[in-house]
């Protein structure tokens, strides 16, 4: 898991393609400087924002992530993994089970593939949250990007409550 090369297909590499190019000739900025700095971000954004996004190969265009860059993000690739194992109570509603898929990858070989195309499909998700959401609106992508932070501060930062991380820290112990 998380060992070898990656790659992104179809619409969602040339979304991931633009958000890694140039889009200021002058100054050479980029939203993302590489393509794993995409995959690891991507699937929390779709998680956060209820997004889960098919494979698309209608067209040709792929985005790799080589394998030593996914080797050296292997341990962030799996805590983002392990969160939205424990959270996605609709893809497992039984919290204890989550606990364990999360922390121990119990579970048959079909399980682990299980889980890790929902992990994908929250990361295509992720990449289309991610180029709405800066892309499109307009070419004002700096613009657009503090507008998405501001957004997803307002949205997420004054739900989640310590309280809460402590008690599924508590039932993780037992």
């Amino acid at each position: 898991m998380f060992d070898k090369e990656y790659s992104f297909k179809g619409s969602h590499a040339k979304k991931v393609n633009r958000l890694t190019g140039q889009f200021d000739e002058h100054s050479k900025s980029k939203i993302f400087s590489r393509n794993i700095d995409v995959y690891i971000v991507a699937p929390l954004i779709g998680f956060l924002y209820g997004r889960k996004s098919p494979l698309n190969n209608e067209d040709k265009e792929s985005a790799k992530i080589m394998g030593d860059m996914i080797i050296k993000s292997a341990e962030d690739l799996k805590y983002n993994l392990r969160l939205i194992l424990l959270l996605d109570e609709k893809y497992e509603p039984d919290e204890k089970e989550r606990i364990n898929r999360a922390f121990k990858f119990l579970g048959s070989e079909k399980t682990v593939k299980q889980d890790l195309e929902l992990f994908e499909s929250y990361v295509r998700g992720g990449v289309d949250v991610l180029y709405e959401k800066i892309m499109e609106p307009s070419n004002e992508y700096m613009n657009n990007l503090y507008d998405f932070l501001e957004e997803f501060d307002d949205r997420f930062n004054q739900t989640i409550s310590d309280d809460s991380i402590v008690d599924l820290c508590k039932l993780a112990r037992s």
